[in-house]
């Protein structure tokens, strides 16, 4: 028996936000520590920062196009997938806990109040 899919009406993709995230994703992601033959390698400053400029230029481009947060979700969701042979390369076993930490930042940026961010121009 097929699996049933929820009626109504489904998100679609935006694909000018789908492509800012992966822009932005991939290169965090190359900036990210290489973990060595599968071993654990803890997260560096530079990865940090290289995420958080992600988070920034994503929201900053869902907000310009005037993106719902569902839709900003499904863009981030779908640029994670994409990019699964750079995680592989650059996250190994942290894959997991940066795209929850990623998401966990882009929705409190996403929310933030506009006039509490630093003007970025």
């Amino acid at each position: 028996m097929p699996a049933s899919r929820p009626s109504g009406p489904r998100t679609a993709v935006n694909e000018p936000l789908l492509r800012a995230a992966e822009r932005e994703l991939k290169a965090a992601l190359v900036e990210q520590e290489r973990p060595i033959a599968g071993m654990f390698v803890e997260p560096s400053a530079a990865g940090d920062a290289a995420l958080d400029r992600a988070v920034h230029a994503v929201c900053r481009e869902a907000h310009s196009l005037d993106a719902r947060a569902e839709e900003l979700l499904i863009a981030l969701k779908q640029a994670w997938s994409m990019l699964a042979t750079t995680r592989a390369r650059h996250l190994g076993d942290r894959d997991a806990d940066v795209l929850r930490e990623f998401v966990t930042a882009t929705i409190e940026v996403f929310f933030e109040p506009r006039d509490a961010k630093p003007d970025s121009r």
